[in-house]
């Protein structure tokens, strides 16, 4: 017999309907790890200090609705002096171009588009998405992120795998509307604040992306202001796995190398190093890209260009890409 366990809370007033979003979420956890710690000591007479996969015992949140799990945040309208005139959003966007991979063109070939119908709610007409050939292109996925911004619902009637990445290139173009409109205030971090920024955020991110392990498929954070609802950051499952193992280098690291491809408008690429013996791919932030896209694309004209970068390891410290800040002089032989 399944025993539902409910924490409840009253606020003040009545009509109270908001908590403080910290102090809820460290009650969140520490009621988890105390049932579950204790779900535990039920079943061998003791528990673990930590909790791992293994140990973690199936105790559920209970879906508002089926399949749809949402966490409500409102902020408060910005008051006095601050130091960035931005929105919280805005810094998630920030931070998230900085710790999550821009699609590459290799993730996007290879997926099949069928010809699939859908029923767009405002419309009674049954909707035929287009037909493409049998693998996707960047501007067809480009222009169904542009289609879903405006407020279409086609990734409704894709293939999950479709979904997915239609879903995740909305979210990095959005990022880069964000960022492009709040550009004068973003410039006012310092590369050492972006760095301590980042430090922080990275490992936050990726503990984020644990519920993606066995409780969900996705994970999109978004917001809205006026109008619909955008999202800032989007992850799957595979995703998660791959921020999961990589560690983003706390400082910069500038390298020289040869870049063999460049996505002007997504700030995706290839670099070769070492005398062309390795390639890495690397992408550029969409705060960053603007300034350097023109520079970089000049750049490739020679045979060098010399990168500011942070290196993204792998948990054997491993370089497993780079995500480029800027360019410096190509020193001289």
């Amino acid at each position: 017999m399944v025993e539902r366990i409910t924490f409840h809370f009253e606020g003040e007033k009545a009509d109270a309907h908001r908590m403080n979003f910290y102090e809820a979420a460290r009650f969140q956890y520490a009621a988890a790890r105390l049932l579950v710690k204790i779900a535990q000591f039920r079943a061998d007479g003791k528990f673990s200090e930590s909790i791992s996969n293994k140990s973690n015992h199936d105790i559920e949140l209970i879906a508002q609705r089926s399949g749809s799990f949402n966490y409500n945040v409102e902020e408060s309208g910005l008051v006095g002096d601050t130091f960035l005139n931005v929105r919280l959003s805005d810094l998630v966007a920030y931070v998230a171009e900085r710790v999550i991979e821009k699609l590459d063109e290799s993730t996007i070939s290879h997926i099949p588009l069928d010809s699939l119908g859908y029923v767009d709610e405002d419309d009674d007409e049954e909707y035929v998405a287009p037909v493409f050939s049998t693998e996707l292109e960047p501007n067809q996925i480009d222009n169904m992120a542009d289609a879903v911004l405006a407020g279409d619902n086609l990734t409704a009637a894709l293939p999950r795998e479709t979904s997915s990445i239609v879903k995740r290139r909305v979210a990095e173009i959005y990022r880069e509307r964000r960022l492009t409109a709040t550009a004068r205030s973003i410039s006012q971090i310092s590369e050492s604040q972006s760095q301590k920024l980042v430090a922080m955020a990275a490992p936050l991110i990726v503990e984020m992306g644990t519920a993606l392990r066995k409780s969900a498929t996705t994970l999109e954070v978004t917001t809205q202001k006026r109008g619909p609802v955008k999202s800032v950051l989007f992850l799957d499952r595979k995703m998660a796995r791959d921020i999961e193992t990589a560690i983003v280098d706390r400082q910069i690291t500038p390298i020289l190398g040869d870049v063999s491809q460049f996505n002007k408008e997504n700030g995706w690429g290839k670099l070769r190093i070492e005398n062309g013996a390795k390639t890495v791919s690397f992408s550029i932030p969409s705060d960053v890209l603007p300034s350097i896209r023109q520079t970089l694309i000049d750049s490739m004209k020679r045979d060098l260009v010399y990168l500011k970068t942070y290196f993204v390891r792998d948990r054997a410290e491993k370089v497993k890409r780079l995500v480029v800040v800027g360019i410096l002089p190509t020193p001289l032989p």
